[in-house]
C-alpha cells in the first residue's frame, strides 16, 4: 500500500504552538515545520496520453495539493479547508478522501470522510470545507490525517491523477488561542502563518478573497504565501467559487 512508505519517513515532532504576533502589513510568508516528507503534493500516478484525454494542456501546471512539502500542515481547525490546483478539464469528476492515519508501522489509516463532485472546467484553486452537517465528527487533536484529490476522466475509469497531503490537528497555547479568536481575514491570515498553521493561514486568506477578490493586499498576500513554499507556476492561478 503507497501510504506504508510515505507515513514510515516521518519524524516525530513535539505538538503544541507558542504564540509569535504578526501583521497583515508585513506578511511574514509561511514558516513550515519540515517533518522529512517526500513531495507528494503534485499529481502523480502512471498516465498515458488517452488516459489523461479529459485534461486540457498536459503541458500546463498538473493537479497540485496546495500543501507544504516536507510538512504535515498544522491547524486549530476541528473542519478544515483543503485546497488544490486544478488545471482545465473535462473530468467527470474528482474524489477527495480523508483517513486518520491509526499506526504507521503497520499501514493502517482509517477512513474519515469521502465524497465527489464534478469539477470546474476552469484551471484554478478549488476548495473543500470539511463539513460539520452530516453528522462528522471533528479531526481528534494529536492525530494526523492524509487526504487525496483524484481526478476521473469517466465513471467507469480509474483515476489519472492524484495529489496529496496530510493534516494535523494541534492545540495552541492559550495566547495564540485569543489571537486567532480575536483576529480575521488579513490579520488572522499573518498570525497563522507566523505560527506554521497552514490550514488556519489558507482558509483566512482564501475566505477573504472569496468575499473580497479584489484586495490588493489579500492577493498579494497569497502570492508570496504560494511562493514561499515553492509554488510559484500556480501562485497567479484565481481561487474558484
Amino acid at each position: 500500500m503507497k501510504f506504508f512508505s510515505i507515513f514510515s519517513t516521518i519524524t516525530p515532532v513535539a505538538l503544541g504552538l507558542t504564540f509569535m504576533a504578526a501583521s497583515a502589513e508585513a506578511f511574514p510568508g509561511y514558516k513550515p515545520t519540515p517533518r522529512g516528507i517526500p513531495n507528494i503534493r503534485v499529481s502523480g500516478g502512471t498516465r498515458s496520453p488517452s488516459s489523461t484525454s479529459c485534461i486540457s494542456d498536459p503541458q500546463a501546471p498538473q493537479l497540485t495539493s496546495i500543501f507544504p512539502d516536507d510538512d504535515l500542515g498544522y491547524t486549530t481547525d476541528q473542519y478544515p479547508a483543503f485546497h488544490w490546483y486544478m488545471p482545465n478539464n473535462n473530468a467527470s469528476h474528482v474524489e477527495f478522501n480523508l483517513y486518520e492515519v491509526v499506526s504507521e508501522d503497520e499501514g493502517i489509516f482509517q477512513p474519515v470522510y469521502q465524497t465527489a463532485f464534478v469539477p470546474s472546467s476552469t484551471a484554478g484553486i478549488a476548495t473543500l470545507q470539511l463539513p460539520n452537517a452530516v453528522g462528522l465528527a471533528p479531526l481528534s487533536a494529536d492525530n494526523y490525517y492524509y487526504w487525496s484529490v483524484e481526478v476521473y476522466c469517466s465513471d467507469d475509469a480509474t483515476a489519472v491523477m492524484m495529489a496529496e497531503g496530510f493534516v494535523e490537528l494541534l492545540r495552541p497555547d492559550p495566547l495564540l488561542a485569543e489571537a486567532l479568536a480575536n483576529s480575521e481575514g488579513l490579520d488572522r491570515a499573518a498570525i497563522a502563518a507566523e505560527n506554521s498553521l497552514w490550514f488556519d493561514t489558507t482558509r483566512a486568506l482564501s475566505d477573504h478573497l472569496q468575499t473580497q477578490p479584489n484586495d490588493i493586499q489579500a492577493i498579494e498576500n497569497w502570492q508570496t504565501l504560494l511562493e514561499s513554499i515553492g509554488l510559484e507556476n500556480i501562485a497567479e492561478a484565481p481561487l474558484l467559487p
